[in-house]
């Protein structure tokens, strides 16, 4: 049977380890533990890069706000400067504005990523030592036994790691809230 591989590391050394659990799954037709890691395949680094690349246009927003608030302060000494001067207090507070709603954008990033990243870290563990507590049992489903205690103990081990996975998942609800603020423009340009 081939290698399964994922995005993140944890849950592809999960499934090598969950292999032998699955075969024998398979044999007795119980749920395809690895096939459930699926739902929680991750890719912690990319949100990461992500994360900083935007975390660095913030930098920029906010390099760039600096310098047109210098020359609003600049031009606010010349001619009709009250309508300039209103103006440019509006740019300058999307500049503002903008260069917030990035620096939280990068924040919130760098925490999803941690979270999934603790999360695959976390499911792998477990669904091992489930794959681990079964080993003999699966052992012996691929040696041709199918004695009760043998069909149950992998059926339930299978059935163990799919409600593993199935709980982190709904873990992940709670990130919802904190994807909220995302789901609106950073800057209303009107």
């Amino acid at each position: 049977m081939s290698s399964e591989v994922f995005e993140h590391p944890a849950l592809t050394s999960a499934a090598t380890r969950l292999s032998t659990l699955r075969a024998a799954g398979g044999r007795i037709g119980a749920a395809d533990p690895v096939a459930a890691l699926r739902h929680l395949d991750c890719a912690p680094s990319a949100i990461r890069t992500s994360a900083a690349a935007v975390g660095a246009g913030s930098t920029v927003l906010t390099t760039a706000q600096s310098e047109f608030r210098g020359g609003v302060d600049h031009a606010e000494t010349g001619g009709s400067a009250e309508t300039f001067g209103t103006w440019a207090d509006t740019v300058d507070g999307q500049y503002a504005e903008a260069a917030r709603a990035a620096a939280s954008t990068a924040a919130l990033g760098l925490l999803i990523a941690d979270r999934l990243d603790a999360l695959a870290l976390s499911t792998s563990a477990e669904v091992t030592a489930i794959a681990d507590a079964a080993e003999v049992a699966a052992s012996a489903i691929l040696s041709d036994d199918r004695s009760a205690e043998v069909v149950s103990t992998v059926s339930s081990a299978c059935a163990s790691v799919v409600r593993t996975v199935q709980e982190k998942v709904a873990s992940l609800s709670s990130l919802a809230t904190e994807l909220e603020p995302l789901t609106a423009p950073a800057v209303d340009l009107s």
